[in-house]
């Protein structure tokens, strides 16, 4: 593609563009452009939109649906995870030390319950929402049984203080180990 008279190397400057360089990272080259703002991207800062690539500013989406609640969804994930919690506090209690196995699976079938009724969401939130339900429905569990328990013995301060002491790091236990379930199938 040379024109009369005029030598290739001239020619080739003409045509030339300048080298953009990358917003964020300027001793980048590049050839690429965001699709929204139209601002020069490196591909360490492209993301994949919809119609080609967008800047890290254009790409991120406004409203996170994995991660955003309703108030509805925080109070069923809170209530399901309470009364796993209130379940596996007073059948655990019941049975011994198999009840801390049993807390270990209960916890992660409290946790696929909880994700599946809410939505399949994730995030903090929802590992607040499920552990705070957990430790609630645990610790009225407890309280249930101190208070049968105070009822069976005539309110007596001595024998109830030695059924908190004795049964009381055994509950928390469960209550830990149930969490611990949870939180291992939760997976966020």
């Amino acid at each position: 593609m040379t024109t009369e008279g005029t030598p290739p190397a001239a020619v080739m400057a003409e045509d030339e563009t300048p080298a953009l360089r990358c917003y964020r990272h300027p001793d980048r080259e590049t050839w690429v452009r965001c699709g929204r703002c139209d601002q020069p991207i490196c591909p360490r800062c492209a993301m994949q939109g919809p119609v080609g690539f967008r800047c890290r500013q254009c790409g991120r989406p406004a409203r996170d649906p994995l991660t955003s609640l309703r108030p509805t969804q925080l109070a069923i994930g809170f209530g399901i995870s309470a009364l796993g919690g209130l379940v596996v506090g007073l059948v655990g209690g019941r049975i011994g030390f198999f009840g801390l196995i049993l807390a270990w699976f209960a916890g992660g079938l409290i946790a696929d319950s909880v994700i599946r009724f809410v939505g399949f969401k994730r995030g903090p939130k929802m590992m607040v929402t499920l552990f705070g339900g957990i430790l609630v429905g645990a610790a009225l569990a407890f309280v249930g049984d101190a208070a049968a328990f105070a009822s069976g013995v005539g309110g007596d301060a001595t024998f109830m203080a030695a059924y908190v002491y004795s049964q009381g790091p055994w509950a928390a236990l469960a209550a830990a180990i149930t969490c611990f379930g949870a939180w291992s199938r939760f997976r966020f």
